[in-house]
């Protein structure tokens, strides 16, 4: 009468989470972009990422009051953090009333990367000196959109949100006509630029430990067990991990119902089984409470140092002294794990628990 097996059972099914974006900061001249194609899917877990693809986004340009347009930006995109390092994000070609220059430069610079100088608007783009740079020719409204084909990839792994769309900031400096004469600004707009990206609500699990393991109890007694409970506890160092990009539920059930027996016992016989308790999420599950409520987790994070790791404790509560003789009495136990979608109500803090 030694071994607890454990049986880990995980679900990694991919879905596609809703999540709004934030509005690109006002200003009185600058870009925002935005698509309305059919998205591509990245999985941050698959290994090949996101090959290149192209897309394509209409930049409009944010004219002030009384007259005063854009007539030229220059802009490089950057993301608030470093989760999305990496990117590579190439305009290949710009069609409408507009002049441009940078084309083919790579114009996404990771988050602590030394920034291009594109002030004042007069600055053009170069090998060494990389943004896009788009002079507005025209000077009406049916002027104020370009439509820019960008190629975008994405390796592997990338820390990013659950979402619908991609947005990356866009830091610019930017000139103006009309309105009370030329101007000249630069700045950041969050979120200015949006490309159709779905970022997958995905996850991974694993079980990191040992089985849970009583050891030999045959010759105690139960009141020996529940005399000594730390004797009788597998270690919190057995967990559960989990990485994912968007939040997550986990339900957790027992083949005989948190009682271990031998192969081909019968649990409705006191002297074949051996009762235990487990911990499990802030939940304690036996035989007399058997039902796991199952639990909304926050997003865990996709790099392996960010995993989510929920302890898995079990306590023994029956000695094994006057049970049928048997080398193993056993349970297994199966945790349910699914991706959720971004805004799944209820998330809990899961380590702490």
């Amino acid at each position: 009468m030694k071994t607890m097996s454990f049986v880990l059972r995980s679900i990694a099914a991919l879905l596609v989470a809703a999540a709004g974006t934030s509005a690109a900061q006002a200003a009185t001249c600058g870009i925002s972009g935005s698509a309305t194609a059919a998205p591509a899917l990245y999985d941050p877990f698959n290994p090949a990422g996101l090959a290149q693809t192209t897309v394509q986004l209409n930049l409009t340009r944010i004219n002030g009051s009384g007259g005063q347009k854009t007539d030229i930006v220059s802009f490089y995109l950057k993301s608030t953090n470093s989760a999305a390092d990496g990117t590579s994000i190439i305009p290949i070609s710009v069609t409408g009333d507009v002049n441009t220059s940078g084309t083919g430069l790579e114009i996404f610079y990771d988050f602590a990367a030394a920034p291009p100088t594109v002030a004042p608007t007069s600055v053009n783009p170069t090998a060494a000196n990389r943004f896009l740079k788009i002079e507005f020719t025209g000077n009406n409204a049916a002027s104020d959109t370009a439509v820019v084909n960008f190629n975008i990839a994405l390796p592997a792994n990338l820390d990013l949100n659950a979402s619908t769309n991609l947005p990356f900031d866009a830091i610019f400096a930017c000139s103006t006509t009309g309105g009370g004469g030329p101007t000249q600004q630069t700045g950041q707009i969050t979120n200015a630029v949006q490309f159709p990206v779905t970022v997958l609500s995905a996850l991974q699990a694993s079980y990191a430990g040992t089985a849970l393991d009583f050891g030999e109890v045959g010759d105690k007694t139960t009141a020996q067990v529940l005399g000594s409970p730390a004797t009788y506890t597998t270690p919190n160092t057995n967990r559960v991990s989990v990485r994912s990009s968007g939040p997550y539920s986990v339900t957790l059930s027992s083949q005989n119902g948190y009682r271990l027996t031998y192969p081909g016992g019968n649990l409705g016989t006191a002297n074949q089984v051996l009762n235990y308790k487990l911990l499990f999420l802030g939940q304690t599950r036996s035989n007399a409470s058997p039902t796991f409520a199952s639990v909304t987790c926050q997003r865990a994070g996709v790099p392996a140092s960010e995993a989510d790791l929920l302890p898995v404790v079990a306590t023994l509560l029956e000695g094994g002294f006057g049970k049928l003789v048997s080398p193993d009495y056993a349970d297994a136990l199966t945790v349910t794990i699914a991706p959720l979608l971004s805004g799944a109500a209820s998330q809990q803090n899961c380590p702490a628990l």
